[in-house]
């Protein structure tokens, strides 16, 4: 095809990919703060199942280039902002093809579980809410482009994928199945039920995984559990209130 006085020529591969033996699920939460938290679920408890993509360098170079187009704007520099008008796309493109590629080099002989926020922009970037810190990290951030990459680079690895709606996989207890639970801060969970105090992107990755176990639909079940290598595998405390919880915990030792 021509544009713009030169020609582009577009190559499309198809090959075959056997696919894999699925041994374990590996549960994907896409966050805010962080891009990916990522649990492995086995039969066995195994060490390091637990894994984080941080983001960082990302964050940093889509600042800088935010800061320079409001320069260039500022300025009324047309040209050279022209020029970066798609930098900022393509750097983000690139950091999520990376952490889609982490993903699936992370996840053979597994299905992989990824969660999907839907509506999340639309709940949490409204004017008014008084989270402004998480209008700001919204800001750009496409959960279904990353979800794509992520099944492009599985595919390639016959590595089965299967998006699932979030919902409410961040507010549910993956130890006792309780929707008894509050977040003190955006990185912290807590159930009421059982006392336990969690990373709430781990939760969220466990809950998402746990949907796809062959014989157990909770963490609560005896049978076909699929558990991490952590204390979130232990018995839970008796239930109780929200009261009697705050009574216990104000109580002297």
């Amino acid at each position: 095809m021509k544009r713009d006085a030169r020609y582009y020529a577009h190559i499309k591969v198809e090959y075959s990919v056997p696919d894999q033996p699925i041994l374990a699920v590996r549960g994907i939460d896409l966050g805010l703060k962080r891009s990916v938290a990522t649990v492995a679920l086995t039969s066995k408890p195994q060490k390091r199942s637990f894994r984080m993509v941080r983001d960082g360098v990302k964050r940093a170079r889509l600042r800088t280039l935010k800061r320079r187009i409001a320069e260039l704007q500022q300025a009324q520099k047309w040209e050279p902002l022209k020029r970066i008008r798609h930098k900022r796309l393509h750097v983000a493109e690139y950091y999520d093809r990376l952490m889609a590629k982490h993903v699936a080099d992370l996840s053979n002989g597994m299905l992989v579980g990824v969660g999907y926020p839907k509506l999340l922009k639309y709940r949490s970037a409204y004017r008014g809410n008084g989270k402004p810190y998480l209008r700001s990290l919204l800001t750009g951030w496409a959960y279904g482009r990353a979800i794509r990459f992520i099944q492009e680079e599985c595919a390639e690895r016959g590595i089965p994928v299967r998006v699932v709606d979030e919902r409410w996989t961040s507010m549910t207890c993956p130890r006792c199945g309780s929707r008894n639970t509050d977040r003190p801060t955006q990185s912290l969970f807590h159930c009421w039920n059982c006392e336990l105090w969690y990373n709430a992107d781990y939760v969220g990755a466990l809950n998402i995984g746990s949907r796809f176990l062959p014989l157990a639909t909770t963490r609560r079940a005896t049978e076909g559990l699929a558990r991490a290598g952590d204390e979130l595998g232990a018995e839970p405390g008796e239930p109780r209130s929200r009261e009697e919880a705050l009574t216990a915990r104000c109580q002297p030792q």
